[in-house]
């Protein structure tokens, strides 16, 4: 990872952990295998952040639907590889307009709050909409408190669905423009933003919605290894950014990073 960083002239990253992953449901997993082996994710994910403490930082992360969930996040309490969480509403097959589902996440979203913990969210792909981004906005964003919460892929994800991508966006910015205290602490990367085979006017109209949101919002992401960190800026040059917008996404950088 450090090589790509230098590729692409990036100071400082942070890797996420895939350990969400293990609540896919096609695995079948046990609770008690779940659990283990989420763990068994994160050490690994610390262990690789730990060999460069001064470039990179991590994130734990866990099926928010899973009963060990909770236990995980106290479980990395004071750690100092791993100081935030990920969260994959798609990988773990989070269904936001499940009531009871809603509450569970919350309830995770809570506890990392309490922890102090800044998060990344995977929204987007597939049927997610707007209105399901009102649900996450309304029901289980305030649940963070005081942490920031990064949406991953600008609400985006796969598999991309016309004008779901871009009505997830559109929500967000619809509560930022009217300064509603749910989405103060809000930020978005665009890893895979554009994506590759984006059409035109697509890209036009997400970046009308981050212009509506600032850009002082955005952090650079790649979504490494699917694009390099050096990919992702070349399709940055996609977006239609103005010289000024550009520098201003160079140089905004995540507050759990640039705290160190």
């Amino acid at each position: 990872m450090p090589c790509a960083l230098d590729d692409a002239h990036v100071s400082k990253g942070v890797i996420l952990s895939c350990a969400y992953l293990y609540g896919l449901p096609s695995l079948h997993l046990k609770p008690g295998e779940l659990a283990a082996k989420t763990t068994q994710e994160n050490e690994f994910t610390a262990a690789e952040v730990a060999k460069y403490p001064d470039r990179l930082v991590g994130f734990l992360s866990v099926d928010p639907l899973a009963d060990s969930a909770i236990d995980e996040i106290h479980h990395w309490r004071g750690s100092h590889q791993v100081i935030g969480l990920k969260l994959h509403f798609t990988g773990s097959a989070v269904n936001i307009r499940n009531d009871a589902e809603r509450r569970q996440v919350a309830k995770v979203i809570t506890a990392a709050g309490v922890e102090g913990l800044p998060m990344v969210i995977h929204l987007g792909g597939g049927m997610f909409n707007g209105t399901d981004a009102e649900l996450f906005i309304r029901d289980v964003l305030p649940s963070a408190g005081p942490s920031w919460v990064q949406i991953a892929h600008a609400g985006g994800g796969l598999p991309r669905q016309d004008g779901n991508n871009l009505a997830v966006l559109r929500t967000f910015a619809d509560h930022v423009v009217r300064d509603d205290p749910a989405t103060r602490r809000a930020l978005f990367d665009i890893s895979y933003v554009p994506a590759p085979d984006e059409k035109p006017k697509t890209t036009a109209a997400l970046l009308a919605q981050m212009r509506r949101i600032g850009m002082n919002r955005f952090l650079f992401g790649s979504d490494f290894n699917v694009l390099t960190p050096l990919q992702e800026i070349k399709d940055i040059g996609e977006l239609g950014l103005t010289k000024e917008e550009l520098r201003t996404l160079q140089q905004n950088c995540a507050p759990w990073v640039c705290r160190k």
